[in-house]
């Protein structure tokens, strides 16, 4: 287990942002300034935490394999279809994620 904090600000978080970014996937040891979420929010971008799909959509933790996967869920529930509750989200993943056996 890595104990080593990423803090992103206000100056470093535009390493994280590119052209098209929609989603930003997060380890649990990254952590966001207020400044840094602020600008996360205003270019309506998402974050992701791994970790937190990983406990709370009945999978052991989220894969190499099935990173791409969750990704590419969210941001078609959010983005093509206005789907923003965690509650239909997790479950999406979780039955996704369960069909392809991952």
């Amino acid at each position: 287990m890595n104990k080593n904090k990423i803090l992103y600000n206000s100056q470093n978080v535009y390493d994280l942002i590119k052209d098209n970014t929609e989603i930003i996937e997060a380890d649990n040891n990254v952590i966001f300034t207020p400044s840094a979420m602020d600008i996360i929010k205003s270019k309506g971008i998402k974050i992701v935490y791994k970790k937190y799909i990983a406990d709370n959509c009945g999978c052991s933790y989220v894969k190499d394999d099935s990173t791409e996967i969750v990704k590419q869920t969210i941001k078609i529930l959010v983005n093509k279809l206005n789907i923003t509750d965690e509650k239909i989200i997790k479950k999406v993943i979780t039955e996704v994620l369960n069909r392809v056996n991952l």
